[in-house]
């Protein structure tokens, strides 16, 4: 049996408050740019992968 190698992974950051860190403007800006660029199933704002004969937006973005 192989082991789940999400067990693996450091937990997730909190704020002292217990609430999650947000991204700054110019980090989703540098998200996004990264999605358009190198996401295999992104086109034109549209997510290919979830396309079922309607148009999907990129849940990424």
């Amino acid at each position: 049996m192989r082991e789940n190698p999400y067990k693996r992974l450091p937990p997730i950051e909190r704020k002292p408050d217990g609430s999650l860190y947000r991204m700054t403007p110019a980090q989703r800006k540098q998200a996004n740019s990264l999605i358009r660029r190198e996401c295999c199933c992104y086109e034109d704002g549209n997510c290919m992968f979830l396309d079922d004969g309607d148009t999907c937006t990129c849940p990424q973005t």
